[in-house]
């Protein structure tokens, strides 16, 4: 039997006085072998890829075991040299995962340059057309806010593959995208010889592509298996009945920018009660016309109508769940903090601590992380628990409306299951919600309405 490219010995990670994230856990993934593992979220398993990259924070964390490539001990320092060249990453968090100062093709060429290669002639567009990137070789000079995440996280896969590594790890690599596209994607990334470890809560795609599966849970491997014993959590809705009068209005809503993409016109009606679906494919315009819809950005075309009065929602009366969740917590504070910072800060500036953790952990309750320590950094979470964690926020305060871009993007079946289960709650309760997401089935089991979005066919000239 070949030698593993990886393989991991009895590896326990701990942070801290708390529990260990991972236990004893043994894994390996052979030559041209497509390996996924998968679990709840917050079972350990971006650990596993983070101490495969050797990124694991070795200030706070505790760590023992062994990790072999190609045979032979690895440590701290050889993984940086590894990078790129044996070890390509896709990660799971695709706005972060690029420079906003560069364009995109400038972000992709690093994978070269940090080695000091030279970029292939023609390299970088054809691996985006590959990816199903639309006038790659116009895109590639657009910055990455342009983009979309489903965008974003393809152009990461293309990154991870440049320098032709022996093994790919990919962290939810398709979590932002639309069921074909995800498709492609995975065509992408089993495609030659490089073997591939994925990290991912979708069922039908492990069950398609992975030769072998781990199965973890609380830190453990608690079975390895040729097939994925994923079972599908149900989805099943009540339809809310709504109020007459819209709460929003959206009427010819547009946006273009100037270096190309955007937002078609788009009408869009939600009311007191509804829940508002925005389906579409990767690139659409979908987390565009959420950003309109909260004011974080202003129209190019079109009205928003509030309540009867012209502009959108006033700040404190919609929550928002960007696409990027764990980018929209700040590093540096506790959670307990982004958790209490949409409320009124007069309200704020009185809370003790006790009453700011009481709220975080009623908040953290309804997202099921009753057992997360509110005073945790955001990188001691899984991604999983961020986007809980970035949903608990955007429900605290006086919120009539609530954004959802991709809320259940990073968890498994049954937690998305719960977490459309609380957002039927709530929209029982009153709330209105818009929420986009790639699941178009599931979005049309949970939604009173759907509205498909279209996005803008013309390109800007003289590029």
């Amino acid at each position: 039997m070949s030698v593993p490219i990886v393989e991991i010995r009895g590896l326990t990670v701990a942070y801290g006085g708390d529990a260990p994230v991972l236990r004893e856990v043994s894994l390996s993934v052979g030559r041209g072998e497509t390996v996924a593992v998968v679990g709840p979220s917050g079972s350990g398993k971006t650990s596993i890829v983070r101490a495969l990259l050797g990124t694991l924070d070795d200030s706070s964390a505790r760590i023992s075991g062994t990790i072999l490539v190609d045979g032979v001990e690895a440590s701290a320092r050889d993984f940086a040299a590894l990078r790129g060249t044996v070890l390509g990453y896709v990660s799971q968090d695709p706005f972060g995962a690029m420079d906003p100062i560069m364009s995109v093709g400038t972000n992709i060429s690093q994978a070269w340059r940090i080695k000091r290669r030279t970029v292939p002639e023609g390299r970088i567009v054809a691996d985006l057309t590959a990816v199903d990137i639309a006038d790659a070789e116009s895109r590639v000079r657009e910055r990455p806010f342009t983009w979309s995440g489903g965008m974003l996280q393809r152009g990461s896969v293309t990154t991870a593959r440049a320098l032709d590594p022996a093994l790919v790890l990919a962290d939810e690599p398709t979590s932002a995208l639309d069921e074909a596209n995800a498709h492609r994607v995975m065509a992408a990334l089993t495609a030659g010889d490089a073997a591939l470890l994925i990290v991912s809560h979708d069922r039908r795609l492990v069950e398609k592509y992975a030769d072998r599966v781990y199965v973890v849970d609380e830190g453990t491997v608690v079975e390895s298996t040729s097939s994925a014993p994923v079972v599908a959590a149900s989805v099943s809705m009540r339809k809310a009945v709504p109020a007459a009068a819209p709460i929003l209005r959206a009427h010819g809503v547009a946006k273009r920018y100037s270096t190309g993409g955007g937002l078609a016109a788009t009408d869009l009606e939600v009311r007191r009660g509804e829940i508002v679906g925005l389906a579409g494919p990767s690139g659409a315009g979908k987390s565009t016309l959420l950003r309109v819809l909260a004011g974080v950005e202003a129209p190019s075309a079109g009205r928003l109508v509030w309540d009867g009065r012209d502009g959108a929602p006033p700040p404190g009366e919609v929550g928002v769940v960007f696409q990027n969740a764990v980018g929209s917590l700040d590093p540096r504070r506790p959670i307990y903090r982004s958790i209490t910072e949409p409320l009124k800060p007069r309200l704020r500036s009185r809370l003790s601590r006790a009453e700011a953790l009481a709220i975080t952990a009623t908040a953290l309750a309804r997202v099921g992380l009753a057992a997360v320590d509110p005073g945790r950094l955001p990188r001691e979470l899984s991604g999983g628990q961020a986007q809980r964690v970035a949903i608990a926020r955007a429900l605290v305060g006086d919120v009539r409306l609530l954004l959802a871009d991709e809320p259940t993007a990073s968890l498994d079946e049954a937690s998305s299951a719960r977490i459309f289960e609380i957002l039927r709650e709530l929209a029982d309760e009153g709330l209105a919600i818009v929420i986009v997401s790639h699941a178009e089935r599931t979005l049309r089991e949970l939604a009173d309405t759907v509205v498909r979005v279209d996005a803008v066919q013309d390109r800007p000239t003289g590029r």
